[in-house]
């Protein structure tokens, strides 16, 4: 599924340069829905390219043995659109990392872009409350929360987003807000540590093992938060894991044209 955040069309593989170890780790052994000869296209998309071949050795070494198997892929006197076609399709596949790299870029995607703060604080009362923000990305949800909680801690896997965080904090003198690294599976935080946990767009992949580690880390009767933003698809029903779960929802139409639904639930320990 391509969520056209992008134009492809406009990058080049430069950009894997730019890109985190777990993203070439993905890129390289995980993708299993590409509509193609994923292998050949590779080939073709960084024949131009040797010197990103040898970062994401470096940078990933567990990447090597699919690496190997795209320099397998013999050169078949590819013309230049050819292989350029290839570049565009890989990049578009994984346009998501793309934006991950391009922090401003991912600002102005569909779901933060007109994105009102109003639907978090409805959710949940911050009010001098201690919270992290799960896969914070460019703050969507941190600053927003900052307003009003005592301290917002914005767990970020990828460096190019925590950067732009940190640059935004210092620019515009924020107190109250700490980035980090971490992802949702391993949160790098103690037991009954926040009052508040949010995220947005992250929970999905792993539900269970997602939750009980959010779930971890709030403190007994606090809150999980799913936040998410606004964008133009119009689903009919809230999520099925997350409500036979336990998790409340809530639902209104975005000005992007979407259905969208967000989730609340209380940690009883």
């Amino acid at each position: 599924m391509y969520y056209r955040w992008i134009d492809a069309s406009r990058y080049s593989m430069d950009c894997f340069l730019l890109f985190d170890r777990w993203a070439l780790r993905w890129i390289f052994t995980d993708c299993d829905y590409y509509d193609g000869d994923y292998v050949s296209d590779m080939a073709k998309a960084l024949y131009k390219y040797p010197y990103i071949d040898a970062f994401c050795r470096r940078k990933a070494p567990e990447c090597s043995t699919f690496l190997d198997q795209v320099c397998r892929i013999p050169n078949k006197a590819w013309m230049d659109d050819e292989m350029r076609k290839a570049e565009t399709k890989i990049l578009q596949t994984h346009e998501t990392f793309v934006v991950y790299a391009y922090p401003e870029v991912m600002e102005q995607v569909n779901y933060i872009r007109n994105w009102d703060a109003k639907y978090l604080h409805e959710l949940v009362d911050l009010q001098d409350k201690i919270v992290l923000d799960v896969g914070a990305g460019t703050g969507r949800l941190a600053f927003a929360a900052a307003t009003k909680a005592k301290r917002v801690y914005a767990s970020e896997p990828c460096d190019q987003l925590r950067e732009y965080m940190r640059d935004k904090i210092k620019r515009e003198s924020i107190k109250n807000v700490k980035v980090l690294d971490g992802e949702v599976l391993s949160l790098p935080y103690e037991n009954d540590t926040f009052d508040v946990v949010l995220s947005g767009h992250v929970v999905g992949d792993a539900y269970q093992e997602e939750i009980v580690e959010m779930e971890r880390i709030t403190k007994p009767d606090g809150w999980l938060v799913i936040c998410n933003g606004d964008d133009e698809f119009r689903r009919t029903s809230p999520d099925k894991e997350l409500t036979a779960r336990g998790f409340e929802w809530f639902c209104h139409e975005s000005i992007e044209g979407g259905i969208i639904y967000n989730y609340r639930k209380q940690v009883k320990k």
